[in-house]
């Protein structure tokens, strides 16, 4: 059998991208094997009591809270990983990096540049100590980015000196979609790039 550590994880946020890295975390031992490390989820945070700790029983974390200090706190979490609204990426990934916390927050990084500016410092500083931290730009790893990528590198498309793209997604189509987060600046911040 093989040996292997564990590495203990903390989750803000319950809801589609919560559930979303929880999955991937739980796959990992069957994506890489052997595994690194076998992630252990510990703690889930959320902003709703009822509905985290009801994440928390769903996906298998140890415990619920809607305090995320406790998951910086918490000695057995090894990986903050952030998936709030954006409006709450500075202050929890500052205070998990300074922490010692592996943190992986979702994109965007911040609400503006000046945040992004001190998130990256502090992230800086706590490389310097073996701290690891990272955005999660998925789509960066979509097959049809990939292949745009490698069309550009292997010259096969001539010289880039100007691009337009488009991302197109449809779940605001619906007329009775519910007013979320990512539609109110004040919380999403970037408007359409978040």
């Amino acid at each position: 059998m093989v040996q292997t550590n564990e590495i203990g994880i903390g989750m803000l946020g319950y809801a589609f991208m919560g559930k979303a890295h929880t999955n991937a975390f739980k796959k990992l031992p069957y994506i890489y094997y052997p595994p690194p490390a076998i992630p252990v989820l510990h703690g889930i945070c959320g902003r709703n009591a009822a509905a985290v700790q009801e994440a928390a029983e769903r996906f298998g974390y140890r415990y619920g809270t809607t305090d995320w200090k406790k998951l910086i706190d918490d000695p057995n979490v090894n990986i903050f990983d952030n998936n709030g609204p954006n409006n709450v990426h500075k202050d929890p990934c500052i205070a998990a990096l300074e922490a010692g916390k592996h943190t992986i927050v979702e994109k965007p990084l911040a609400m503006d540049v000046a945040e992004a500016r001190k998130m990256t410092e502090v992230a800086q500083a706590a490389a310097k100590k073996g701290i690891k931290s990272m955005v999660s730009f998925s789509n960066r790893f979509s097959p049809a980015v990939l292949l745009a990528r490698r069309l550009i590198q292997e010259g096969k498309i001539g010289n880039i000196y100007h691009f337009r793209a488009a991302f197109l997604q449809d779940w605001l189509l619906d007329p009775n979609f519910p007013l979320a987060w990512r539609l109110k600046k004040e919380v999403a911040g970037s408007g359409v790039l978040g």
